[in-house]
């Protein structure tokens, strides 16, 4: 069975406060990744209606400044299936409050590991637009790119130790 992105997809909007800024005037990292993790959490849940945990932050890019006093709007669709994991899209774009202005600020991709479902029965995703078609249509490139990543990150483990 395969779901349309509308059948998940979240959408959140918060007001950024003087408390989310950091010494360069500018949204503080942290937030921007809190935001995105519930976000992309309730994406994937709402997809599987299972128990899940989110395995890795594979990408998040920042390209452009939100500043305090902008609304921050997070959009977040299935971007991939696997047989036990789902990976997430998250759009950030701010909303200047005083005109209206909108530009996309960030992006996401995370991937979160299925619980409770049999391997390989997570429901397929069926892009609704031209954009979700594009980002959907390269989860198997980022698939293989984020399997070299944990091999490589598997081979550095294999060496750290708890001294300083």
């Amino acid at each position: 069975m395969n779901k349309k992105t509308s059948e998940s997809k979240t959408i959140y909007t918060y007001g950024v406060m003087p408390k989310d800024i950091n010494s360069g005037g500018s949204l503080y990292g942290p937030v921007l990744f809190d935001i995105a993790d519930h976000n992309s959490g309730t994406t994937v849940l709402r997809h599987v209606r299972s128990r899940i945990a989110t395995i890795s932050c594979d990408s998040l890019q920042f390209i452009k400044p939100t500043f305090k006093g902008d609304f921050l709007t997070a959009v977040t669709i299935v971007s991939g299936v696997g047989k036990t994991s789902v990976e997430t899209f998250t759009k950030f774009y701010r909303e200047i409050s005083m005109t209206g202005e909108k530009e996309i600020v960030a992006t996401c991709f995370l991937t979160f590991k299925v619980k409770e479902l049999e391997p390989g029965t997570i429901p397929g995703i069926i892009p609704e637009t031209e954009e979700e078609k594009m980002i959907i249509d390269g989860y198997e490139n980022r698939r293989q790119i984020n399997k070299m990543r944990r091999m490589e990150n598997k081979r550095i483990e294999s060496f750290l130790n708890c001294k300083y």
